[in-house]
Formats: C-alpha cells, sequence, structure tokens
C-alpha cells in the first residue's frame, strides 16, 4: 500500500490531515476491518521559525523545549516573537562555543543532544534505528518525550530520500496510529466528533501504553523551522528518508564554512534521533 502524507497548502488542520489518512487506508476494507481505533495524540506548540540562517536543528530543539513545558508557562510569554529569535541566538552562541556549528547547522544527533542537556538541563539519548520500532516511538509520544529527527527535506518539506544533500530537522510533536486488542485505556481519550473510528488524546507521563497492544499504520506529527504548519508523515517515509543520510550536499561544501563530524553527517545523522524528556 502506498504510504500517505497529507501536506498540502489545503490541508492545515491536523485532526483533518488525519482523517484523510484514515479514510485512505481503510477505503477498501470489509466491515469488519472497519471496526478497528485510531489513536491520534498530538500536542500543538510554538512555531520557530529558523529563518535565514541554517538553524533547523536549533529551532526543532526550541521547540521540543516548549513540548516539555507546562502550558500555561507559554501563555505567560508577554513578547514571545522576540523571547523566540532571543533563545535561537542564546542556542546558536552556545553551539558556537562548544565548536557543534558555525552557522548554526547541527550535523550531529549527539552534539544537539549535548546542546539540549546545558542549555535546558532535559535527559537526551541518541539512538541508533530508533523508527525502527513502532510501538517504543508511540509509546515515546504518547508518554510526553520529544523526539526529534533528521531527513531529507523535499521542496514542500515533505521526507524524500536525496542521500543527505536536503538534510534538515523536525520535531515529532504528535503520532497518529491504528491500534489493535482491547487493552488500551479509551477512557482517557476523547472521541472525534466526525469520524467515530478515531480518538484524542495529549501526550503525558499518566499515559501507560501496555506493550501488548500493537500499533499499525504509524504516522507523526511534525513541526519544523521552515513551516508554521503541522504535518502529518507516514513513519515508514521519515524512517527511510532518515536512514538515507550519507554525505552533505557537496555544493554546499564548497560555498560554505560548516562544523562537520569525523565521518560526516553519515556518522552524525544517518539513522538517529534524539529523544528528550523532563526528567532532571
Amino acid at each position: 500500500m502506498t504510504e500517505v502524507n497529507c501536506t498540502s497548502a489545503s490541508v492545515r488542520d491536523v485532526k483533518k490531515q488525519c482523517r484523510e489518512i484514515i479514510q485512505h487506508i481503510t477505503a477498501n476494507r470489509s466491515l469488519q476491518a472497519e471496526n478497528s481505533k485510531w489513536l491520534l495524540c498530538n500536542r500543538e506548540v510554538p512555531s520557530r521559525l529558523q529563518g535565514k540562517l541554517p538553524r533547523c536543528g536549533l529551532s526543532a530543539l526550541s521547540m521540543a523545549n516548549d513540548l516539555l513545558r507546562n502550558p500555561d508557562d507559554l501563555s505567560l510569554k508577554s513578547d514571545l516573537a522576540r523571547h523566540e529569535e532571543q533563545e535561537l541566538d542564546n542556542l546558536l552562541k552556545l553551539a558556537q562555543l562548544r565548536g557543534f556549528s558555525e552557522h548554526g547547522e547541527m550535523y550531529s544527533a549527539e552534539n544537539l543532544a549535548e546542546l539540549a542537556k546545558e542549555f535546558y538541563g532535559h535527559k537526551c539519548i541518541v539512538l541508533n534505528g530508533g523508527l525502527n520500532d513502532g510501538n517504543f516511538i508511540v509509546s515515546e509520544i504518547t508518554g510526553g518525550s520529544a523526539v526529534l529527527v533528521a531527513y531529507d527535506a523535499d521542496k514542500n518539506h515533505e521526507p524524500c530520500q536525496q542521500n543527505g544533500h536536503r538534510a534538515h530537522w523536525a520535531l515529532v510533536t504528535g503520532v497518529l496510529c491504528e491500534l489493535h486488542g482491547n487493552s488500551y485505556e479509551w477512557k482517557v481519550c476523547q472521541q472525534d466528533a466526525g469520524y467515530p473510528a478515531l480518538f484524542h488524546a495529549v501526550p503525558s507521563s499518566d499515559i501507560s501504553f501496555p506493550k501488548n497492544c500493537q500499533a499499525q499504520h504509524i504516522h507523526l506529527c511534525a513541526k519544523h523551522g521552515k513551516s508554521r504548519h503541522t504535518a502529518v508523515w507516514s513513519m515508514t517515509n521519515v524512517a527511510n528518508s532518515n536512514a538515507n543520510l550519507f554525505e552533505l550536499d557537496p555544493n554546499k561544501m564548497r560555498n560554505g564554512s560548516f562544523v562537520v563530524p569525523e565521518g560526516g553527517i553519515f556518522v552524525g545523522l544517518c539513522g538517529k534521533i534524539v529523544v528528550m524528556s523532563n526528567q532532571r
């Protein structure tokens, strides 16, 4: 089956994107299969645009910090735009001081994790092949963790495979998946008013994802520094793109000076994700 992404300019609302994805997947199913349930567990965060500098990793990291904060704290900022720009500037200064970046680029998942630990005080781990375990990703996201992933971004920002020449960072804010088995606690969810098979929840450490609950057709809600909108992408497409980050664009290397880890982005980014939590 063709993997589905919904990122067109006409589809901005996350719930609408998810309904369209479910309808596409279930269009030719039998009545019995249609009785399955879908979970959308997502939390919106303020956008953090990267501007003209290659600060996609820093933008994603800043949004990840917001994802882990109390929503009430975000509403108390009196001058949000000025605060955001100052935060990105301070992140860049620290990244430059540590030798992680020259202009805002972050070509090492380990360096991004170290930056998160030092600047925000969050617990961070870097996982190889983390997107290969769907149940783990669903469990981490529904439980309130922030997941940052590098991928090749197409012209419309969707995941593609360009050998790393269009490497870009995104923050996973939520997950859409079909759940089989009766072990999930659906009482903590709110049923979608227009689509009864879809249930909504907000990521929280209070949510426990049962080990015997199998997640299928997993899609990731994602934000990044080049758009104010949340996209919904197939996790398979994101994983394939993440595993295809082999080399930095040669033209980019010739036209600028960047901090690249020994071994290139194949060592720094390929197959890696950063998982953040607010545990100190």
